[in-house]
């Protein structure tokens, strides 16, 4: 499996570690929500004061 630079220094930064077994890997997707993003989204459903921005 062949991973560019710049996307191992950001999984390295983000704390995420990629393991591969045997010789043949696939990168299919990666994807990453960030826990504060889920936690912010949540408090928002329950403040019926809060302006949504999309």
């Amino acid at each position: 499996i062949k991973i560019e630079e710049e996307i191992i220094r950001d999984l390295e930064r983000l704390g995420i570690e990629l393991y591969v077994s045997g010789q043949q890997g696939y990168w299919v997707s990666l994807r990453i929500k960030p826990d504060l993003i889920s936690r912010i989204k949540e408090a928002q459903k329950e403040d019926s004061e809060i302006w949504t921005i999309v």
